[in-house]
This record gives C-alpha cells, structure tokens and sequence, in this order.
C-alpha cells in the first residue's frame, strides 16, 4: 500500500503548486465528440477510453509534455476511475498546468476549475522500501458525474531533471490492455535536430509536416485499436506491444561523460573506512580474497535508503556522508566499495545497470535515462566481475560468489562503452531431502525431517530469511506443513550450518505430523507426496498461439528427495525416467532402498537456458503436462484402527480367496496441484537500485 503523507509546501513548492491556464498557441486541442455510443467490447472498468493523446514541445527553453484524456463514463465502476485526477511531479524541477476540465452532457458542456479543490499531497510510494523521492501528487475529484457523462482533462508538465537537461528520449506505447478508440503521439521539434527513431511491432506510420519558423510537426497516430492481453512469464525485455521509441542522437561515451564527474573517485576515506581496508589488507592474502572482503563490510555495513530529491535521483552522497550515516542507495553503496576496492590495490569502477531491458541495450539507442541500477564492476587477473553491494551479505568465494547478469552494463571509465555482462554457469542451487517415518497404526504420527542443502544464490537468499530471525523463520516452515498435513508440531529446533566460503547453507528441520494419513471411506488410507520442484519451476499456463518466448529464470541445477519408510515389507514399482524439453530437463528416480519397507522418490531439474521461443511453448507445455503425473500415492487398507496385513498369495488349487483381501498399496502418477514452500523460490534481493 502506498504510504500517503499530506504536504505541508515549502516556498519552492508552494510557488510551484499546479494552476489552470491556457495550453498556448503550440497545442492542438480541438472540441471533441463522440463518434457513436460505445459498445460493450469497448468498456474497461465502467468507462470507454476515446483519447489518449500526447503532445511534446521541443523548441522552446524547457521541454513542454501536454497529456489529455478523454473518458466515458458507461456503468457505475467508471464514476471513481473517470472522476479522480492525480498528476505527478517533482517540485523542484517541474511544473504542472491544468488546460481544462471539461464534462459533456447531454450536448452541453461544463467547465470545472480543479485549482480551487485541488490537493497536493507526497505520498511516497515506495516509503516501505525505504525510497524517497519527494514527488507530489496533485490531486483532484470532479463533482457530480453521472452515467453518460464524457471527461475531457489536459495538463501539462514543464521542465525536465537538470542532470538530464534538454536530451530527449521516449517511449510511446500504441496498444494497451483494453480498447482505446484514439492513442495519438504529436512531437514538436526543431528541422534540424537528430532524432533516433525506432519501431517495434506494428506501430501507426508517421505523418510529419513543416511548420513556420523551421519546427517540424511529427505525428504517430492508431485508432479503434483492441485490447492485448499480455501473456504470462514473457521476459522483461521482450517487447509484447507495438511501439516508437525516440530519442536525440547520442553515443554511450557521451553518456559515460554526463555520469562520471558524479562518482568522485578520488581522495583520502574517512579515517574509520582507511582503519577497515587496513585490516583487510593484514587479514586477505590475495586480492580475490580482499575483493570480497570489501563487498561483503559494505553490504553488511550500509542500509539500505534511496533519497532520490532534486539531484539525488543520479547523483551519490558525498563519500564522507555515506559512511558516517552508514546509509545509502545503490549509487551511494557503489560509490563506497569502488573507493574501498581502489584504496586496496584494485581495479574497480562504478557501472549502471538495466535490471529489465539489459540484455537488448546494445539495441537500444543510447540515452541518459534508461538505467535503474548501479552496481560495480571489478577487472582481476583480466576478468570482469560484478558485484551488488546492495545485496545482502553473499557467501561464496569471488569466483563462485554470485553475480548479477542483466545483459549489458556501462562502467563508467573514460572512452569505454556498454560490456556484455556474460552468461552465467549453470547454477547449482542444491538438494531438499524430505524423510516420512510412519508409525505402526493409521493415527499414529508420522516423524516428518528434512534437510535443505542450499547453494549459490539459494543459499544468500535463506541466510537473508534467517537474518531477520531464526524463530520466525522456523514458525514460518512449520505453518507450511501444518497447512499441507493439518498440523504440525516441531521436534527439535532448527539446524544450521552455514559455509560462508563455499557458499553452502543446511538446514535441517523435524517435525511431527500428526494426522499423515487421509481417510479414504471407511477401510482404505492414503498418504500422498507432493511436487515442491517441477511444477513450482513449471508454472507457465498453457495457452494456444503463444506470441512470445518464455522466460524460464536463470540456468540452474535443482534436487528433492522424497523418502518414505513404512515398516512393512511390500511390493512395489520403481522407474527411472528422464524427460527432456526445451531449455530443460527432468528426471524422476523411484527405487527401493535397503530398510524393509522404504523407497525414495528423486526429482531433478536442470535448466540450460533462460528462453523458451514462442515455437517450442507447446513442448514445454507438454513437458509440464508430464511431471504432474510423477508423484507417488501410498494407500493402505486398514481395519479396526490397524493396517491389514497383506494376504499370503492362494494354495495353487483354491479357485479363489475365502475372504476379501483388504491390504492395497499402490504407487502411481498423479497430477498434484503445486504448493510452494515460502523459502523455495526466486531471486530476491537481486532488484534496483
């Protein structure tokens, strides 16, 4: 939820607050009407969207960015989404504009002044992340809409961030996820200002005109477009809607030169940070070692907060500032280790990041504001590596430590340009082995252990859970099986062991589950095991003419073992299968182990590549269709509250048994539906800056 906080306005503010006047001679903001009565293919939300419309100035002293709207208001849902105005700016560099507030009913127009209702508000959305921006939000609820009524608002903001000055770059979007009945794009500019234009899917043609004193009229324009349905997993930087993108012609050294002078690297440390690289330097005997050394002090040592006001959106704290507060975003935390690694002998620099569109920046025209990130980049022994001092403390050695690959980053080096980051290996994220004990009677429990080998970034990841506590860690895995079986209650207290070198973290849990058994009619139990790996990883929903590639994480090994030890000597099936698919492959082992009445079920995962292309989604689909058919099911047949034995098998010449045999064991395939374990997944804590 956003974190909303009145503002009370400084002077800059308050002279900056939003006021109502006309959009000038430049705008192009003809009467609209309606072309017919929207229909119901047309609605989104209670309303039909007519315009959305986007016009640019370029040739005056300051940028001039004018958006209108124009919205139906069809059922009731539409009066909140129509009738409520938020516009957001930064007051210390821009400035907003209201053009007009028009309501059409009936074939009558009103006209309403926001100004005098309008509320401005910092609502810092990203206060729980510990981000600050000082935006404001101009805020503002038109009063008595009625179903029927057309909202006709423009507003124009004025000025762009100083670091950026007056280099343009844009992205306009020509489809969207409902109906739009006009999506225009208007670029005022200069005839003689270079402009690198790029399409991406289908885009409206553009129409350019000249215009008086050497301006051209550029103009993108789609009508009656329908709606696109994003498709789950596609890759961030996988453009799924059609698109212009525009920008002043720039080369990635030019951008290098506006960002280096802000990253000071230079000087003297602050005299407790030169007392730390001394110790490293007497403790670390080689520069591998003092490398990871000086990342892991400014990840442990540094929290987390991004005050992104005025100049602070692209530019770091001074040095001395950052370390006394002990505070920083990922410029003020990459600023800190670059100084710490040069003042210990190696060669480091800052690099800025995509962590979405990184692996198509090369194809990308170079601009100042298309990084998110700053991260690190160090050269040892002619090898790039780069480190996040923004993650939590990682384990591992500096060849084995985990490093972020988002496609392409720019270190920030004098007549250097974009590095490809490169492809990482194939990670081995570990093996969870879940042992089931059983006890000798249906409604005895079952001793549940499981020990998590947890590697690589797995193993980061667990050691940031257990950071935060190890008691609310071990609530938070007993409440998974208590969910999953109905109860459980924990045995002993959690094991650690934790090799920070090798980057290797076990865990190891026991619990007893109290009612293992599920109850099928009255002479039959079953025990069923679940799929925390395959589907988990195979989550993608199969759909038909799939247009875009999946994105199945990055390459990585992964193990479960499922262990079951009943205590009965009964038969059973085992198999060994492998299953290949694109970008990856299972295998499922079920085998017999040594103890009377125990077997393991093995699952294993490897994926070789992050992209499945859109041509191969139906394999992949398949291929999911198959490992939900991998588990096992242990059914028993009971009576008067004991298992029954199995029958001996009939003397040669009986016909057929005297009495019912009630004893069934059974291992099948069964489709299960996936239930994730809360430290399973993901790669969290690799994101922005």
């Amino acid at each position: 939820m956003d974190s909303v906080t009145e503002h009370t306005p400084s002077a800059a503010a308050a002279a900056s607050r939003p006021t109502l006047a006309p959009a000038g001679d430049w705008a192009d903001l003809p009467r609209f009407s309606a072309p017919h009565r929207p229909t119901a293919e047309q609605l989104e939300g209670g309303r039909c969207i007519w315009l959305n419309d986007n016009q640019i100035d370029l040739t005056g002293p300051h940028r001039v960015w004018l958006t209108r709207t124009v919205n139906e208001i069809v059922a009731p849902d539409g009066l909140g989404a129509v009738g409520q105005i938020s516009v957001d700016y930064d007051p210390g560099f821009e400035r907003v504009v209201f053009h007009h507030v028009r309501i059409l009913r009936d074939g009558v127009t009103r006209v309403f002044d926001p100004t005098a209702a309008m509320q401005v508000f910092q609502r810092e959305r990203d206060l729980e992340r510990a981000r600050f921006d000082g935006r404001l939000t101009a805020h503002f609820v038109i009063p008595d809409l009625r179903l029927g009524d057309i909202v006709d608002v423009a507003w124009s903001l004025t000025g762009t961030h100083p670091v950026l000055g007056d280099r343009f770059a844009a992205e306009w979007v020509f489809e969207w996820g409902c109906w739009v009945g006009e999506t225009r794009v208007r670029l005022l500019v200069r005839e003689d200002r270079p402009l690198t234009l790029l399409s991406w899917l289908t885009p409206p043609a553009e129409a350019r005109r000249s215009l008086p004193d050497g301006v051209a009229e550029r103009v993108w324009r789609s009508r009656s477009t329908a709606p696109v349905g994003r498709e789950p997993d596609t890759p961030p930087w996988s453009r799924t809607l059609s698109a212009v993108t525009c920008a002043d012609v720039l080369t990635w050294a030019e951008v290098i030169e506006t960002f280096r002078p802000l990253y000071p690297l230079d000087g003297a440390l602050p005299e407790s940070l030169d007392a730390e690289a001394a110790r490293i330097e007497t403790a670390a005997a080689t520069p591998a070692e003092r490398a990871m050394a000086a990342l892991r002090l400014v990840q442990g040592a540094l929290r987390y907060q991004a005050v992104t006001v005025g100049a602070g959106g692209f530019t770091p704290n001074p040095l001395d500032s950052i370390w006394a507060t002990r505070s920083g975003d990922c410029k003020d935390a990459s600023l800190l280790l670059v100084r710490l690694l040069r003042r210990l002998g190696l060669d480091a620099c800052p690099a800025l990041v995509n962590t979405g569109i990184g692996p198509v920046l090369a194809d990308e025209p170079p601009a100042l504001a298309v990084f998110d990130h700053c991260i690190v980049r160090l050269r040892l022994d002619g090898a790039s590596y780069w480190l996040d001092p923004t993650n939590f403390p990682q384990g591992g050695r500096l060849e084995t430590t985990f490093q972020p690959r988002w496609g392409w980053a720019l270190p920030l080096t004098a007549g250097g340009g974009l590095e490809p980051m490169g492809e990482g290996p194939v990670t081995d994220l570990g093996r969870v082995e879940e042992e089931y004990v059983f006890g000798a009677t249906p409604d005895a429990p079952a001793r549940l252990t499981i020990r998590s080998e947890n590697r690589s970034w797995r193993a980061d990841s667990v050691r940031r859970q257990l950071s935060g506590g190890k008691a609310a860690l071990e609530e938070s895995y007993r409440d998974f099986y208590a969910r999953r079986y109905g109860g459980a209650s924990v045995v002993a207290p959690m094991e650690i062991e934790d090799d920070l070198d090798g980057n290797v973290l076990t865990t190891v849990e026991r619990y007893d589950i109290a009612r293992p058994w599920e109850a099928v009619g009255d002479r039959q139990v079953r025990f069923q095991t679940y799929d925390d790996l395959f589907l988990p990883n195979l989550h993608t929903p199969r759909t038909e003419g799939r247009r875009h590639p999946i994105d199945l994480g990055l390459p990585r090994r992964q193990a479960h073992d499922i262990v079951l030890r009943l205590g009965k000597d009964i038969a059973h099936t085992g198999w060994n299968e492998t299953i290949p698919g694109p970008g990856i492959e299972l295998t499922t082992i079920h085998q017999t182990l040594d103890e009377v009445g125990s077997s393991r079920l093995r699952r294993s995962l490897a994926v070789s590549r992050r992209l499945v292309p859109a041509a191969e989604a139906p394999a992949l689909f398949d291929l999911r269709d198959k490992a939900a058919r991998t588990g096992v099911v242990l059914t028993m047949a009971v009576e008067n509250g004991a298992f029954v034995d199995p029958a001996p098998p009939p003397a040669p010449r009986k016909a057929k048994a005297e009495g019912p045999n009630w004893w069934l064991y059974l291992l099948v395939f069964l489709g299960l539906s996936a239930l994730v374990r809360a430290c399973a997944g993901g790669l969290e804590g690799y994101g922005g800056g």
